[in-house]
C-alpha cells in the first residue's frame, strides 16, 4: 500500500477553514462589542445625569438602555461560543492529523479516528451555529433600538402612544 501525502490534508482542511471562520467572526463581534459598550456607557451616563438626550433620541429611554444591555450580554455569549468553536475546530484539526499518523502506522483503526473526528467536529459545528444564533438575537435588539429611534423621530405624541400600546414600528 502506497502512502498518499495528501490524505492528511483532506482530513484537516475542513476543520482548519472553520477555525479561521470562527476567528473572523470573533474579530467582528469584538468590534461590535466595543461599540456597544461605548453606547451603553453613554446611555447610562445620560440617564444618570437626567440630561434628556436619550429622551430626544428614543421614545422609551429605559427600554433603549435595556436593549443595549441585552445586546452586550448576547455579544459576550457569542464570543464565549466562538472561543469554544475555535478550540474545538482546532482540536478536530489536530486529531485529524494525529489520527492520520496513527492509521498510517497501524496504531489505531481508521473507523475509530473517523468517529472521533465526527464527534468533535459535530460539537464544534453546533457551538458555531449557537454563536451565530446569538448574533441573530443581538441583531434583533439592534433593530428594536432603531425602531424606538424611528418612532421617536416621528410625531412625539403618536410615538409615545404606540410604545405604550406595545407597537414599536
Amino acid at each position: 500500500m502506497s502512502y498518499d501525502p495528501f490524505s492528511a490534508l483532506t482530513v484537516i482542511t475542513g476543520p482548519a477553514i472553520l477555525t479561521n471562520a470562527c476567528a473572523i467572526l470573533q474579530n467582528g463581534v469584538t468590534l461590535r462589542y466595543n461599540l456597544a459598550i461605548t453606547q451603553w456607557r453613554e446611555f447610562h451616563a445620560s440617564l444618570a445625569a437626567e440630561d434628556g438626550r436619550l429622551s430626544m433620541l428614543f421614545v422609551d429611554p429605559r427600554r433603549a438602555l435595556s436593549l443595549a444591555e441585552r445586546r452586550i450580554r448576547l455579544q459576550l455569549r457569542a464570543l464565549e461560543l466562538l472561543n469554544a468553536g475555535v478550540a474545538l475546530f482546532g482540536a478536530t484539526t489536530i486529531c485529524g492529523l494525529l489520527g492520520d499518523i496513527l492509521v498510517k502506522t497501524l496504531l489505531a483503526p481508521s473507523w475509530l479516528v473517523g468517529v472521533c473526528l465526527i464527534c468533535i467536529g459535530s460539537v464544534a459545528l453546533a457551538v458555531m451555529l449557537a454563536a451565530i444564533g446569538a448574533l441573530f438575537l443581538e441583531n434583533g435588539c439592534s433593530r428594536s433600538m432603531v425602531r424606538l429611534h424611528l418612532v421617536a423621530s416621528a410625531t412625539p405624541r403618536r410615538a409615545r402612544q404606540q410604545v405604550a400600546l406595545g407597537n414599536e414600528a
